[in-house]
Parts: C-alpha cells; structure tokens; sequence
C-alpha cells in the first residue's frame, strides 16, 4: 500500500524539479548573451524534435484547413456556376422556341398573303387521342364566323373541315379520320382525272379509289381538290401515292396517299371562309 504512494510522490517531485528547471533555462535562454552554456544546449537539443514536430503538425493543420475552406468556396462557385449554365439552357431553349415560332408565323403571314381565298388563322389547341377517330380543337368558333364544313389547311396542304363548332371553339375532322361520310372528290395532277379519297387509310393515311377503270394511279401521283368537291376550293394539294394496289384481274386498283400536312405537328391552320 505505501510503495505506490511513494511512487507517485517521487513521480511528482520530479516533474516538479523538471518544470522548474525548464523554466529557469528558458529564463535563462530569453536573456542576451554571446555564448551558451552546455545546459542550454543539451536542452534545446532535446526539444528540438519536439518543437519540430509540433511545427509540422501546426503547418499540417493550417494547410489543411485552408484547403477544407478552398474546396468549400470552389464548390459553392460550382454550385453557382452550375445553377447559372441550367438558366442560360432554359433561355437558350426558349429562345430557340421563339425563333421557330416567329419563323412558322412568318411562313403563315406570306401563305396569306400569297393565296386568294379568304382565310382566317387559328390555334390547335387540344387533340382528340382515340384510335378511331383523327381530331384536332382550335381556338375559334361560331363567334368569329364559322360554320360546320368550313374548308382547313395548311401551308403544306388541305387537313380536313369543320366538324363541329362551339361559340369559342371548333372541331376539326382531318383527312385520315375513318369515320364513314369522311370522303372527297379529287383529281390525279399529272392527268386530271378524278378520283375519291376516303379516311381510314393505314398508318395514318388515306385510302384512294379511281372513278372508273380507265383510270390509272401510279406512286408519286399528286391528288388536288377538284372543282366538283362539295366544300374543299378546287386545286388545293391533298397529298401523294405511296402505293398501288391491283386486283387479281388487274382491272380495279386501289391507292393510299400521304397526306401533304403532317397531322403529328399541328399548331396552326387556316379555315377557308368562303370555297
């Protein structure tokens, strides 16, 4: 029981004697003189690693801390860089959007201009998504002045009439809706005869029948509104033959048509006011 006692008691006179020793030498080192003594020196050289490792950790832990706030402040400066390449694409976006939209309104303007009939512009503004049927909404109606079986087109081409009509809307039945009643007269461009065109056809195209069988369509045929169509302007472009279809006999033919407008990019039309 005494022996550890006695330990710790010698344990700590001599930390004591160490500590006043080590401060008398510092004392002794802060004052001016030409020489040191050998108490000194042995001293020094034994805090020596001491004082240099501290150092090192010192320097260690300053560096790293600067390069933690280093790393902190470049990631801020790309976060912000980030956020603001994100705003310049969105603008860029959107003025590429209005780029294409002032170029497709121009277009429209000088399609006006450049036509005789009477035309009135409209916006798509809903499609009908049914598989049985080919719709488009516009954004006038009744109280702009149309009326059911009003002639649309496009720029490319004719893209069907006037189905239904609201005072502030109105439903457009297109070219390939396969609904019966939804046919038209047309007449072959290269040698005018007539033909008939019928909704329905595959793949988003129409079905063309000629009037009789002298009649001969070939692929590549280019079909215009005839002059005898009961609402469309005579020789306005419906579309082209993709393919020919005989009979057996090779009497009888049968024909589907492209049509000219893309019925997948919608966005604006003209109604025809008057045929």
């Amino acid at each position: 029981m005494l022996q550890p006692l006695f330990q710790k008691r010698v344990l700590l006179v001599v930390l004591a004697v160490s500590f006043l020793i080590i401060t008398g030498l510092m004392f002794y080192s802060s004052q001016e003189r030409e020489k040191e003594i050998w108490l000194e020196k042995a001293f020094k050289f034994i805090l020596y690693p001491f004082q240099r490792g501290i150092h090192y950790i010192t320097t260690f832990v300053t560096d790293t801390w600067e390069t933690v706030n280093e790393l902190g402040a470049l990631n801020r400066e790309n976060d912000e860089m980030r956020q603001r390449i994100s705003e310049l694409t969105t603008e860029l976006a959107q003025l590429e959007q209005l780029k294409a939209e002032n170029e497709r309104l121009r277009e429209l303007l000088g399609f006006k201009a450049a036509t005789e009939l009477e035309l009135f512009p409209v916006e798509v503004i809903a499609r009908n998504p049914g598989n049985n049927s080919a719709t488009v909404t516009i954004d006038k109606g009744s109280n702009f002045g149309l009326t059911r079986n009003m002639p649309v087109i496009t720029t490319e081409g004719l893209a069907g009439r006037l189905l239904r009509v609201e005072p502030f809307s109105a439903e457009v039945i297109l070219l390939s809706d396969p609904r019966a009643g939804n046919s038209m007269s047309g007449v072959i461009e290269r040698t005018r005869e007539l033909v008939y065109i019928y909704g329905g056809g595959k793949k988003g195209t129409c079905l063309v029948k000629p009037s009789d069988l002298s009649v001969k369509l070939k692929i590549g045929d280019r079909i215009l509104t005839s002059e005898s169509s009961l609402y469309f302007p005579k020789n306005l472009v419906i579309g082209t033959i993709i393919e020919v279809q005989e009979s057996a006999d090779g009497y009888e033919q049968q024909a589907y048509l492209e049509p000219a407008a893309d019925f997948t990019r919608l966005e604006y039309l003209y109604v025809v006011k008057e045929k």
